[in-house]
């Protein structure tokens, strides 16, 4: 049986079997899929039957359906394709993946024990520079920055040596 499984923004990932021959897919709750989310449109696809597998119908929704990343309008699901509803992913298994699936399964290996041996010696790092996979950023110098600062340091003490003056005279008188 073919399944839709729609992967939701908070991380649920919610699996659908497509049983009917036209399925709706809308953010209103009279589709059948309904998905609740602002960027897929109340009526945004549909689902119809063709044979064994299913063709992918955009209803003129607001910000389209992709199918594999590129935008349609309709298109021929095939097993493992990606559909965005909007910004909502979702990715089709057709009817025979299933099977096959199911065919191929094989039983667990059995699980092994682990001889597990502590180290004999240890040796401290002599420093943790070496421990970051990331390069240091190195502190660039600004000559214009360091300039324009300087000038604004001597700009505020001419000032407040001219206030004081200023503070300082006496009247002739």
């Amino acid at each position: 049986m073919p399944k839709l499984q729609i992967s939701l923004p908070d991380g649920t990932q919610n699996l659908f079997e497509l049983i009917e021959d036209t399925i709706t897919v809308g953010r209103v709750e009279d589709n059948m899929i309904q998905i609740d989310d602002a960027s897929v449109s109340s009526h945004h696809a549909e689902l119809v039957r063709d044979g064994d597998e299913y063709l992918l119908r955009d209803l003129d929704s607001t910000n389209g359906t992709r199918l594999n990343g590129t935008a349609h309008t309709e298109g021929r699901l095939k097993d493992g394709d990606e559909i965005m509803f909007g910004k909502i992913d979702a990715i089709y298994e057709s009817e025979h993946s299933a099977a096959a699936a199911q065919a191929a399964a094989q039983p667990m290996p059995e699980e092994a024990a682990v001889a597990m041996q502590p180290a004999t010696q240890s040796v401290q790092p002599a420093n943790f520079a070496n421990a970051s996979p990331f390069e240091r950023k190195e502190k660039k110098k600004d000559p214009v920055g360091m300039a324009i600062l300087a000038f604004a340091g001597v700009a505020i003490l001419v000032f407040v040596f001219a206030v004081i003056s200023v503070f300082g005279l006496k009247s002739p008188l």
